[in-house]
């Protein structure tokens, strides 16, 4: 490890960001706590009797509490947890498999319950100023504010076993159909066998490891969590189905809570989910903040989280219009009816060499004459605590990157115009400096992972800008490992062990979203803009050559950066489907 990257990986963890403090966002609206899924699914709105479909009064689907019981709270409104177990599972018997989700099926969190703890934890998080509001000033744990959660996905074999290859290939991703193993190369994955990164080295979701079931366990406390696995776990094996991989995620403790292992805050930038529970006013899955009187406010749930048909995150659901986001397209049916309201999900065990990362990002910036850290912002999009270099280009604002109502406001096209909201006692307001227009990517490079992989207002090779919302998805990684940044002196024992990040994700195409964004714009040196490759998970793989090119934007013109290593080695996964709740207690537990 070059000594100047020694000194940058122990600075990381000097900040993290300072969150609002003395905040009170507007109360979410109360709802009685909804009862267990065990019935057949009810159509959405219907729930009463009604003949159509409820919609809010900016047309978006209410999902009331049967239907709300119906969807798995890892998909909707996702879990979110400081500790998470990812549990890849192998199916044995068929019978005793049904056996096993009829007792798992009562165990799994729904959206109506995620949602109602995450309110009461993002209205005391904001209230408090504090990263978890869970957690006394002994460090205690409150029992009020923790909660452990289940969801499971298959794959498309074990969806075939347990229901039959006819209703199999009736779910129309052709990505999902095929798995994660074969389109591995397709995706820019190693060629060559004997690379680390081939799939045939995977610790899961090769060739020849290929998980039927994930099961995602998540808890605010570690106790709850080993308690929760142990029991899935022992209860899986019971009934012949045996554990190909469990793999553990936390996320980073103290001011690198919320960062991954390169030390960059992530998943910063979600999807706000249009629809709501009821129509009451506030009671929306996700929760909005601009006033009415904002003429962004049918678009926006709060300045630069942009509204999202649930379609493109639920099957069957009404989905984006490309051309014009207020404006909803018809729901997918390629899919059997049973699996209405169930996600595809992708999962990626994803290695990070940190000191690689970091060596390149030293050298590179030291050519360039760029100090490192933000030299590698500029090619992030974001400093480390979060805070976008749209809005502070100079240097890192911990102060920006905390407010949760400036952080992702900003565009690439066009200045960034302020935002009227709600009101919110105590805040004060959107005050820190406003984004300018980069058409031409001088502040946050065309190649900047966050301007790659959404290029929010600018028009890219499919067309308009709204057509950026349909390849959205919801994140749902964590970190695995120990960290590396904020470590002063490491021994070797700590710089050489593995660390990475579980990348999860949910979404309605695994083709038109994690598909097309990873090869089509992340891998591309011309696409959705051109600038060469993303420097962070952008790969490229001719005839065995990883070699990629990075451009940078020099006062004198583009330069051309080589990168001939990968930062990010696949070393797992698999693509799986997350049903409705109530079908797994009942399609597929009874085949």
């Amino acid at each position: 490890m070059r000594r100047a990257t020694a000194e940058v990986l122990a600075g990381l963890g000097a900040a993290g960001a300072d969150l609002l403090a003395g905040v009170e966002v507007p109360a979410g609206v109360e709802v009685p706590v909804a009862p267990d899924a065990s019935a057949a699914p009810v159509p959405r709105g219907q729930e009463h009797g009604r003949g159509a479909p409820q919609t809010t009064p900016l047309g978006e689907p209410v999902y009331g509490r049967a239907a709300g019981n119906e969807i798995q709270g890892a998909v909707v409104p996702g879990f979110n947890k400081d500790h998470q177990q990812l549990l890849f599972l192998r199916l044995g018997d068929v019978d005793r498999a049904r056996a096993w989700l009829r007792w798992l099926a009562p165990r799994l969190s729904t959206m109506n319950e995620v949602l109602d703890f995450r309110r009461a934890f993002r209205a005391a998080r904001l209230r408090q100023g504090v990263h978890d509001p869970g957690l006394s000033a002994t460090g205690s744990r409150v029992p009020e504010l923790t909660a452990t959660w289940l969801s499971v996905a298959f794959s498309h074999r074990a969806i075939a076993l347990l229901v039959g290859s006819d209703d199999a290939s009736r779910l129309g991703d052709e990505s999902f159909r095929q798995g994660l193993a074969a389109r591995s190369t397709y995706l820019g994955d190693p060629t060559d066998p004997t690379h680390p990164g081939h799939r045939d080295h995977w610790v899961v979701g090769g060739p020849q490891n290929e998980a039927d079931v994930f099961v995602t366990v998540a808890a605010d406390d570690l106790d709850d969590l080993d308690a929760a696995v142990t029991a899935v776990v022992t209860a899986a094996e019971q009934h012949g189905l045996s554990v190909l991989l469990s793999q553990r995620g936390d996320n980073l403790p103290g001011a690198l809570a919320g960062r991954e292992h390169f030390g960059f805050k992530d998943g910063i930038s979600q999807p706000g989910i249009r629809g709501a529970r009821s129509t009451v006013p506030g009671d929306e899955i996700t929760p909005r903040y601009l006033a009415d009187d904002d003429p962004h406010a049918a678009l926006f749930a709060k300045p630069g989280q942009p509204l999202v048909w649930p379609g493109q995150f639920l099957l069957g659901e009404p989905r984006q219009d490309p051309q014009d986001p207020r404006v909803a397209a018809p729901g997918a049916t390629t899919h059997p009816e049973w699996a209405r309201l169930g996600s595809y999900v992708v999962v990626r065990r994803l290695a990070q060499d940190v000191v690689g990362f970091w060596d390149w990002m030293g050298s590179a910036a030291e050519a360039l004459g760029v100090e490192p850290v933000a030299f590698a912002s500029a090619l992030v999009g974001r400093w480390p605590t979060g805070a976008p270099v749209m809005r502070s280009p100079r240097a890192d604002d911990p102060v920006l990157a905390g407010d949760d109502f400036a952080s992702n406001h900003f565009l690439y096209q066009d200045d960034t115009r302020p935002s009227s909201l709600v009101p919110i006692e105590g805040y004060a307001g959107d005050t820190h400096r406003a984004a300018a227009a980069d058409v031409l990517a001088r502040v946050c490079p065309h190649a900047a992972h966050i301007r790659k992989v959404n290029p929010r207002d600018s028009a890219t090779d499919f067309g308009a800008p709204a057509d950026t919302l349909t390849r959205l998805m919801l994140r749902r990684g964590i970190p695995y490992g120990p960290a590396l940044v904020g470590v002063t002196d490491p021994p070797p024992e700590l710089v050489e062990a593995e660390r990475g990040l579980l990348f999860v994700a949910c979404m309605g195409s695994i083709e038109d979203q994690f598909e097309f964004v990873s090869r089509r714009w992340a891998n591309s040196t011309d696409q959705p803009n051109a600038g060469g490759v993303d420097p962070v998970i952008g790969q490229v793989d001719r005839a065995g050559s990883r070699v990629r090119e990075v451009l940078w934007p020099g006062a004198d013109g583009d330069v051309p950066l080589r990168l001939d290593t990968d930062f990010v080695t696949p070393t797992g996964g698999g693509y799986f489907f997350a049903p409705p709740i109530s079908a797994v207690d009942g399609i597929l537990a009874s085949g």
